[in-house]
């Protein structure tokens, strides 16, 4: 069950304290001592600039040594390709 304060109408909020559990007001601080605590629970949700976030990078020094060196030959295969086709094109043309 909700309560709202009698003073500004705010809604009170549960807190602990070493005398037990109480309804306090954020806005004008009115409180009063909480008839049971079985039914109250503060929920507080986080914004996501407030959440942390974990980024994994599992790549290395090696993998990308390794993955540079077959991009190249790759970029070798297509440039020996490329090459052909041309002489093949500039030969077609003089017949």
């Amino acid at each position: 069950m909700v309560e709202f304060c009698p003073k500004c109408g705010s809604i009170l909020v549960p807190v602990r304290k070493k005398e037990g559990l109480f309804l306090v007001c954020k806005k004008c601080g009115y409180e009063k001592k909480a008839s049971k605590s079985a039914g109250y629970k503060k929920k507080e949700k986080i914004s996501e600039n407030k959440k942390n976030k974990l980024v994994i990078i599992t790549s290395s020094s090696i993998t990308s040594k390794e993955k540079l060196q077959e991009e190249r030959e790759l970029l070798q295969e297509y440039y020996e390709v490329f090459l052909e086709t041309m002489e093949g094109e500039e030969g077609g043309g003089e017949e």
